[in-house]
């Protein structure tokens, strides 16, 4: 429901003239201001449920937090009177959605706007518009690194409003303890520990296989690793100065396989989603499984019976580049493409007031965040988000699949299951992603113009 202000027309009217001089003066409204007799209500698209403020909360909770954020915007920018946030179904539909609702021409000034769909989707379609110049007054209040995930070609498309995310594999620790089995920290390492664990009747590692849009993770971490740059290297693949069948590309594939060949990724991972991988940890039948930091507060509502931590997925032998863990803001606030130029200055200061640290804590302290996208945040001190900002963060690189296009992330999911499941060679499976871009470049979707 939109949230209204209690003011009369004549109280907003001066209140709207004496803040558009106050906005005016810091460069974040224009001159003169826009008329807006009866208010201005601002609508915020999200293509699934996950494209809320908050998204872990229960609905009630989201509720009570966009009801306090938008209170406080309307109080601060009183020519708004109400913002109306849609953000609905699963986010398998997402793209659907979306592009349902353009086609339809559903009103959307904001476009709650995930990295992985602005990358992959939205710029190239032109839903969103760059903001490079308007958020010049708050851009310090933003985490660079954060920032750079929704920056394309040095143009800005959006403000990231989430927690930050990376990589890390997650193990029992009681179990390793109980076996003696040392915290893993390289391959070599990891390898060892498989006999010990397969004679205690423990799955050493499963993943959620059958999720297939998961998969692509594995390859950010080891094509790290058989790259040097796994940005750079993904850069002039997009160019065309280099293949995704090149060396390096293909190895990344064959080091997700040795985890199969060696015993450390079970091949039943296949069959598995989310819930039965996270049920299978919880119950101790395997003893590892990889993710993202997402998966913490699965972990904290559902293990009970043992102590669990973390480790960084390792380096592995004979690679020439260091580990790069995939990572980032998942969520971030856009400015649709086709926002009514009246509508332009209310929207960008509804984009400022979220990057407010005193606003940016409501809405994401309930998220325990061991790092986030707005600076002044508090962040969770527990042992294992020490251990996470002390070996993850610093080896986190953008997820690649914020950078491939769509198709290309498609393909590499379905590679890597071919892979694992032994009914593709590593060498087919650079190949069918350099085809699907090739079919990209054809169609004449690339490169985004």
């Amino acid at each position: 429901m939109p949230i209204q202000q209690g003011t009369t027309k004549s109280s907003r009217r001066l209140l709207r003239r004496r803040l558009a001089a106050g906005l005016v003066g810091l460069g974040l409204l224009a001159a003169p201001a826009a008329s807006y007799a009866d208010g201005v209500t601002l609508k915020v698209f999200g293509a699934s449920a996950l494209d809320r403020l908050a998204p872990r909360q229960t609905p009630d909770e989201q509720q009570k937090i966009l009801d306090e954020v938008v209170s406080g915007f309307i109080k601060a920018y009183p020519q708004v009177t109400a913002v109306e946030w849609d953000a609905q179904g699963a986010q398998g539909d997402g793209i659907q959605r979306m592009m349902t609702a353009r086609m339809a021409d559903q009103e959307m000034d904001l476009i709650a706007c995930p990295a992985f769909y602005t990358n992959g989707v939205y710029i190239r379609r032109k839903l969103v518009s760059p903001i490079t110049d308007k958020i010049g007054p708050f851009k310090d209040r933003i985490d660079p690194a954060a920032l750079a995930a929704y920056t394309t070609n040095g143009e800005v498309y959006g403000v990231p409003i989430s927690t930050l995310s990376t990589s890390t594999i997650y193990y029992n620790v009681d179990l390793f303890e109980k076996l003696g089995i040392p915290v893993p920290k390289t391959y070599a390492d990891l390898k060892a520990a498989v006999p010990k664990l397969k004679e205690a009747g423990v799955i050493p590692l499963l993943h959620q296989g059958s999720n297939t849009v998961m998969w692509p993770m594995w390859f950010f971490e080891t094509f790290s690793q058989a790259s040097g740059d796994a940005i750079a290297k993904t850069q002039t693949n997009l160019e065309g100065t280099t293949k995704f069948t090149d060396a390096p590309d293909v190895e990344a594939f064959k080091l997700i396989k040795q985890w199969v060949d060696d015993g450390v990724l079970s091949k039943d991972s296949l069959s598995v989603d989310q819930d039965g991988m996270r049920a299978a940890f919880a119950a101790g039948k395997s003893a590892m499984y990889y993710g993202g930091t997402w998966e913490i507060p699965s972990l904290q509502q559902t293990v009970k019976d043992f102590k669990w931590g973390v480790f960084a997925f390792p380096k592995m032998d004979g690679t020439p580049g260091n580990p790069g863990h995939g990572g980032g803001p998942d969520n971030g606030i856009c400015l649709s493409s086709n926002i009514p130029p009246e509508k332009v200055d209310a929207a960008i200061g509804f984009i400022e007031y979220l990057t407010r640290p005193e606003v940016a804590t409501l809405y994401l302290a309930p998220e325990q965040p061991i790092a986030a996208s707005i600076k002044g945040v508090p962040q969770v001190d527990a042992p294992y988000a020490i251990e996470l900002r002390k070996e993850a963060f610093p080896a986190t690189i953008k997820f690649l699949d914020w950078i491939w296009p769509s198709e290309v992330a498609t393909a590499t999911a379905s590679a890597i299951a071919g892979v694992v499941g032994g009914t593709m060679t590593p060498e087919a499976a650079a190949a069918s992603v350099q085809t699907a871009f090739d079919e990209v470049k054809a169609s004449g979707q690339w490169p985004p113009k």
